[in-house]
């Protein structure tokens, strides 16, 4: 029975971990509507006030008391160490808060244990030390689960960019050997790439739309995804912008770099910087 409980306990945990993700992903989802539907210097059309759901005004209820619940937590324990704000950009959580997902973690660090607790009044018996132990597991485990799935999607996701990075280099190149400029070169193709690195594409030239010059909405895409790759992809556009000169030669040869990057990894792997 002992096994059964802790084998169930730790599915309970992998189960809360991915829910705490989720509710991170509600936001960004929201961010991602809310970005279609911007228009001039970030005015919605037609914005009127609307009705709020009870479901949605529990969710800001709840991101509320995270979001204070982590910044105490981050204040009195200094020495849990929070994700960033580039672990949540790398995993594509853009407007989700270091101390709203710390909040979180509390939370999934204090509840797990506080279940088990629960079920093991309800089935009786002493308290064993292997019911402590098992107390003490879930209550690691409830906090570092969440971090360890933030972490692990921001990892694929890069991953990711940096394949399809050269793919955007050589159409780039196309366009700007074309005639074309480097920021409407970098308009033209954003809404003809899919996954992350088509969602930080339009997500940098929305921002430079908002205001923001094309080296700061770069400067920012390389916040978020921060690899050699991307690095030197911005230095390459950011110095051919500032000079005023063709940069399809250069990407061009950075493009064939990558590729022969990715073909022939080097022994300790392509690591994004922190």
């Amino acid at each position: 029975m002992t096994i059964l409980l802790f084998v169930f306990g730790i599915g309970l945990v992998g189960t809360s971990g991915r829910l705490v993700a989720r509710a991170i992903v509600v936001p960004r989802l929201a961010l991602k509507a809310h970005l279609r539907n911007i228009r001039d210097y970030g005015f919605e059309k037609g914005a009127e006030e609307r009705i709020v759901s009870g479901r949605e005004r529990l969710t800001r209820a709840l991101r509320n008391r995270a979001a204070a619940t982590g910044r105490f937590a981050m204040n009195a324990f200094p020495s849990l160490s929070a994700l960033t704000v580039s672990d949540l950009g790398a995993a594509g959580y853009y407007d989700a808060s270091t101390e709203v997902v710390h909040g979180y973690r509390v939370f999934a660090a204090i509840g797990t244990p506080v279940f088990f607790g629960l079920l093991f009044v309800a089935s009786g018996g002493p308290l064993s030390l292997l019911k402590i132990l098992l107390l003490v597991i879930s209550a690691a485990a409830g906090w570092t689960v969440p971090s360890f799935f933030i972490r692990k999607k921001g990892s694929g996701r890069l991953a990711e960019v940096d394949r399809r990075l050269p793919e955007l280099m050589d159409v780039l190149i196309a366009t700007v050997e074309a005639g074309m400029g480097f920021t409407a070169s970098l308009s033209l193709v954003a809404d003809r790439f899919h996954g992350p690195i088509g969602e930080e594409l339009k997500l940098t030239m929305k921002r430079q739309s908002l205001g923001l010059t094309i080296q700061q909405a770069l400067d920012e895409m390389v916040a978020r995804c921060d690899t050699p790759s991307i690095r030197a992809f911005v230095r390459t556009a950011g110095r051919g912008e500032s000079l005023g000169v063709s940069i399809g030669p250069v990407l061009r040869e950075l493009s064939s770099d990558q590729r022969r990057r990715h073909r022939w990894p080097p022994a300790n792997g392509c690591r994004r910087r922190r």
